[in-house]
């Protein structure tokens, strides 16, 4: 079994085709091993940009590379990938999260008009194996790639920041402290099972009666006293969730109950909150005792 890591350097392009920016890929850069982490040969191409002519400021200082060597030494994004397609052939792909994976993607629909990645056989997302490896995934903030290396007494200053075969170099030196082989089939995909999981988009249940609405999750509690809130409404569709305004009959007290279904790739999640009511007494206004109480799941 051989291994590719792919990484990618690109440019904030302003497209107008899209009419916006894209990451308009000027670099690709690979490493094929195999499970002894033997390089077998690797894979370096240069892209002549033709959605903006000129770098940013930014890109040339972190990668060091100018737009005349874009210019001379620069084949077309097409013929790069083509290259690129022959080269990975059956192995495993791996990059260190997917925003290269997401920017191969967006350069494909540009060039392509098809955002499929279809030659991929199967992949792995290294940042998220090796970030679980380590103990230390949060799926709020990913872990670079110099901080792994430092994680693990590598230091990243041995190879070259920002140029996209130096970085592959880099994952693969990370990945051969952390790989064990039973660990990983757990994080391969198909291209179809990745293509599925980065083009997903979460939306929330405003169907009732939709099956999935499980309905035990409209009982609310009074925060007070603990009984159980009677609803005076109907629940109703409201800001993507349901809306319902509850009584606690021993308190007295109104509140209204809100609660949203909300599908994830990874499952469902569900927000509830119960907000005071303010009622008027006695020419003025006063808010209920309780404040408002908050509760979210998976």
């Amino acid at each position: 079994m051989n291994f590719v890591i792919l990484d990618l350097e690109w440019n904030s392009s302003y497209s107008k085709k899209y009419k916006g920016f894209m990451s308009e890929i000027i670099e690709f850069g690979a490493v094929r091993f195999n499970e002894s982490f033997e390089v077998i040969d690797t894979f370096s191409m240069l892209v002549a940009p033709q959605i903006a002519k000129k770098l940013t400021g930014k890109v040339k200082e972190l990668t060091n590379i100018s737009n005349e060597e874009l210019a001379k030494g620069g084949a077309t994004y097409t013929r790069v990938l083509s290259k690129f397609k022959k080269y990975l052939g059956d192995d495993i792909l791996m990059t260190w999260g997917t925003c290269d994976i997401l920017a191969l993607m967006e350069n494909t629909r540009y060039y392509e008009k098809n955002d499929r990645i279809d030659f991929i056989n199967k992949y792995c997302d290294l940042q998220v194996y090796c970030a679980e490896v380590l103990g230390v995934y949060n799926a709020g903030r990913q872990l670079g790639l110099a901080p792994a290396a430092e994680l693990i007494g590598i230091d990243p200053a041995d190879y070259v920041a920002h140029r996209a075969l130096q970085d592959s170099m880099l994952s693969m030196s990370i990945f051969k402290n952390l790989y064990y082989p039973e660990k990983l089939p757990k994080y391969l995909e198909t291209a179809e099972e990745l293509h599925y999981r980065l083009t997903f988009k979460s939306y929330y249940l405003t169907d009732i009666n939709n099956p999935l609405v499980n309905k035990s999750e409209f009982n609310f509690i009074c925060g007070k006293c603990g009984s159980p809130l009677v609803p005076l409404t109907e629940w109703a569709v409201r800001s993507k969730g349901f809306t319902a305004v509850l009584l606690c009959e021993k308190c007295g007290r109104k509140m209204t109950g809100k609660v949203k279904f909300k599908i994830n790739y990874n499952g469902m999640s569900i927000k509830k909150k119960l907000i005071p009511i303010v009622e008027e007494k006695d020419g003025g206004s006063e808010a209920a005792a309780a404040g408002s109480v908050n509760g979210d799941h998976a």
